[in-house]
C-alpha cells in the first residue's frame, strides 16, 4: 500500500491540507466553508482510488490546533478510504 505524504499549509489565514499523489497536488480547506473545494478534493481523492490502495500521512504532526485536527481528519479519512477502495473492488471497479 503507498502512503501520500500531507502538510497543513497557511495562506492568508487560511488553512488547508495539502495532500501530494505525485503530479497532482490535493488541497482541502479546513478553516473555512468551502463546499466545492472539498467536493473537488474528494473527487480526486476517489479518482486516485481506482490507481490502487493508499493511505495518507500527515508529515509533521505539530501542536496547534490545525494539526492536530488534520491528523485526526486523515485518521478518519484513511478508514472511508479503504472503505470505499474495498467497495469499488467489490463491484469490479477497480
Amino acid at each position: 500500500m503507498e502512503t501520500l505524504r500531507a502538510t497543513v499549509e497557511s495562506l492568508d489565514d487560511k488553512y488547508f491540507i495539502k495532500i501530494k499523489t505525485g503530479d497532482e497536488e490535493i488541497s482541502i480547506p479546513m478553516s473555512e466553508d468551502s463546499p466545492n473545494d472539498v467536493k473537488s478534493a474528494f473527487n480526486k481523492i476517489i479518482t486516485r482510488i481506482k490507481v490502487g490502495e493508499f493511505q495518507i500521512k500527515l508529515e509533521e504532526v505539530g501542536e496547534d490546533l490545525f494539526s492536530l485536527v488534520a491528523n485526526e481528519y486523515l485518521t478518519q479519512l484513511n478508514r472511508d478510504i479503504k472503505e470505499v477502495h474495498g467497495e469499488m473492488k467489490h463491484y469490479g471497479l477497480v
